[in-house]
C-alpha cells in the first residue's frame, strides 16, 4: 500500500502543476483519496488498484494533453505494483 500512497503523492503534484491544486485535490478524492494541505495522502477508500485507475480516468476527463504528463507515472508504474500484488498472493 505504500508505494501507491508515494504514486499517488507524486501524480497529484505534477497535477497541481497543470491544473492547480483545488482541482487536483478535487479529482484525488473523486478517485477515493484524501490529499492533505501539504499535499500528502492522509487516506485510501477502497482497492487501491481500482483507485488509481479512478485517478487515471479522472486526470484525463477534460482530454487535455497537459495532463496526460500527471499519468505518466501512474501507468509506468502500474505493471510493478500488479506484479508485486501478484507476488505477495
Amino acid at each position: 500500500m505504500e508505494k501507491y500512497l508515494i504514486l499517488f503523492e507524486e501524480a497529484i503534484k505534477i497535477q497541481v502543476d497543470t491544473v492547480g491544486e483545488q482541482k487536483a485535490h478535487a479529482q484525488a478524492k473523486k478517485a477515493g483519496l484524501t490529499v492533505s494541505e501539504s499535499g500528502g495522502i492522509v487516506s485510501c477508500t477502497g482497492n487501491p488498484t481500482v483507485v488509481l485507475l479512478r485517478l487515471i480516468k479522472s486526470f484525463t476527463e477534460d482530454g487535455s494533453l497537459a495532463a496526460l504528463k500527471a499519468c505518466a507515472p501512474l501507468i509506468e508504474k502500474m505493471s510493478e505494483i500488479e506484479l508485486e500484488l501478484a507476488d505477495e498472493a
